[in-house]
């Protein structure tokens, strides 16, 4: 079986980690955004509630005003709700990102994990193949586990 260099595996395992955490701030930001987002959309709605027409105002200027800045908030309340999408997808994204660099890091890990196996191996077999007082000593390591 081909030996993995472990200097190599150590740089691996380093360069999927550090990819991992920038996943996971990403997804972090992603997720301020989103809450950013619906923030900004529930400050506009409040302030659409605010500008309706209340009863007893009888003025036209007011109405005129009023309707004004209910369009223009229905239209901030529109952008508001494009910037959730995007945040949304941006999020959804993030998470898929993260997923992908927690796969890798864990094959690294995997990976590492399997050499240890195999240099273990290889140490048992070369204990089991010394001279005579070594070989009962891999006996009783062998018999202990």
């Amino acid at each position: 079986m081909q030996r993995r260099d472990p200097a190599r595996l150590q740089r691996l395992l380093r360069v999927r980690a550090f990819q991992l955490d920038q996943a996971r701030a990403e997804e972090v930001a992603a997720i301020d955004r989103q809450s950013s987002a619906h923030a900004l959309a529930r400050r506009i709605e409040t302030l659409s509630e605010a500008v309706a027409p209340r009863e007893g105002t009888a003025a036209g200027i007011n109405l005129f005003a009023a309707a004004h800045y209910r369009h223009r908030l229905a239209q901030s309340q529109q952008e508001a709700q494009r910037r959730i999408a995007a945040a949304t997808e941006q999020l959804d994204a993030a998470r898929a990102q993260t997923g992908a660099a927690k796969r890798n890091h864990g094959a690294i890990e995997k990976l590492i994990a399997r050499e240890l196996d195999a240099q273990t191996i290889d140490a048992r077999r070369a204990l089991e193949n010394a001279p005579h007082p070594a070989r009962a000593l891999a006996h009783s390591l062998l018999k202990s586990g």
